[in-house]
C-alpha cells in the first residue's frame, strides 16, 4: 500500500545539497491503520478503509462504536478509504508509516482548501473590474450583466458569479518528496498543499513516481 493520511503542519524551507533553498511543507503521520478491506466479491468495488486519529468514546456515537468494537479496534478521529491499493492480509492492523515513501518519490496529495466564505467576482474569479472614471459609478466591482437575449432567456449554468468560495476538495499532482523523517513520522513534500494547519490530507503515491 502507498498511501497514507497525515496532518498539514505548516511550511518552511530545507536546503540541498547544492545549497538551493527547497520550499517544503511538512506533513506529520499520527495513528493511521488499515481495519478492514473492501473486497469485489463481498462489497463490489476493491478498497483498503483507514482508520486515522484517536477520538474518546464519549465523543463517538454507537453505530460507530458497535462498528469499532466488531473489528476490536479503538475509535478513530476519521475513517477513509483508499481505492486501487493492495495491501496483504498480515498488513490489517499494522500502522502506517512515511517510510512507504522514498525521497524523490512523486506523490499526488488530497485535501480540502481553506474556505474564503462568500466572495465577489473579481475575488472568486479574477475578474478586472469595471472602469473607475469617466462617469462610472457604484459597479466597480460588480460583475456586469448576466442577462440574455429573449432566446434562451436564462442565465447558463456554470456562469461566473459571486458565491461561495473555497472549501473544496483539492488534488494537487505530482508533488516531490524531498526529505522523509522515519524517526518522528513526518514527511516534507516540495511546494504548497490544500488546506490550512492542522487539516488532513490524503498522500497517495502517483503513478509517474
Amino acid at each position: 500500500m502507498k498511501s497514507i493520511i497525515g496532518k498539514k503542519v505548516g511550511m518552511t524551507q530545507v536546503f540541498s545539497e547544492k545549497g538551493d533553498c527547497i520550499p517544503v511543507t511538512v506533513i506529520q503521520v499520527e495513528r493511521c491503520v488499515p481495519i478492514l478491506k473492501r473486497t469485489q466479491e463481498k462489497d463490489g468495488y476493491e478498497a483498503v478503509l483507514v482508520a486515522y486519529g484517536e477520538r474518546k468514546p464519549k465523543h463517538t456515537n454507537k453505530p460507530l462504536q458497535g462498528f469499532y468494537d466488531k473489528l476490536k479496534i479503538a475509535p478513530a478521529k476519521t475513517l477513509t478509504e483508499f481505492r486501487d491499493q493492495e495491501l496483504s492480509d498480515d498488513e490489517i492492523g499494522k500502522p502506517l508509516r512515511v517510510d512507504m515513501f522514498g525521497e524523490g518519490d512523486l506523490v499526488n496529495v488530497i485535501g480540502i482548501s481553506k474556505g474564503r466564505g462568500f466572495a465577489g467576482v473579481m475575488k472568486r474569479h479574477g475578474f478586472h473590474g469595471a472602469p473607475a472614471s469617466r462617469g462610472s459609478h457604484e459597479a466597480f466591482r460588480g460583475g456586469g450583466s448576466v442577462g440574455m437575449h429573449t432566446y434562451p432567456g436564462r442565465v447558463f449554468k456554470g456562469k461566473k458569479m459571486p458565491g461561495h468560495m473555497g472549501n473544496k476538495t483539492i488534488q494537487v499532482q505530482n508533488l516531490k518528496v524531498v526529505r522523509v523523517d522515519s524517526e518522528n513520522n513526518v514527511l516534507l513534500v516540495r511546494g504548497a498543499i490544500p488546506g490550512s494547519n492542522g487539516r488532513m490530507v490524503k498522500i497517495i503515491k502517483s503513478k509517474r513516481a
